[in-house]
């Protein structure tokens, strides 16, 4: 396994910790010139994304030691935390129905 799988596993088991709703992982190499991984996944309140997209980014800047970008946390019903190879894209589940990110990237893998 190398170090992105490593990374992708430990986002998702703390998605799943968080209690984020069906968070998935789509593998976008080859399908997008801008990152390999897109993290998709959705809270039921805008506390909830705000608080978990926290939580995400003390993971990856602390724990991994990884550098991110965020976008959205002034109006967090979509909150994307970039991190060069992996965009993790947080909504609010009425948020993420409405735009449908997945359909967009239906030619990349999901995992």
């Amino acid at each position: 396994m190398n170090d992105l799988s490593k990374i992708l596993n430990k986002i998702i088991e703390e998605l799943d910790s968080k209690k984020a709703i069906s968070p998935v992982v789509l593998n976008t190499q080859g399908v997008s010139s801008f990152s390999d991984y897109f993290i998709v996944a959705s809270m039921d309140s805008e506390r909830g994304v705000k608080a978990l997209s926290e939580h995400i980014n003390v993971l990856l800047k602390k724990e991994l030691k990884i550098n991110t970008k965020t976008d959205g946390l002034s109006s967090p019903s979509w909150v994307i935390i970039d991190t060069g190879d992996i965009m993790i894209h947080l909504f609010h589940k009425d948020a993420r129905e409405y735009y449908q990110l997945e359909s967009l990237w239906n030619n990349a893998e999901k995992k």
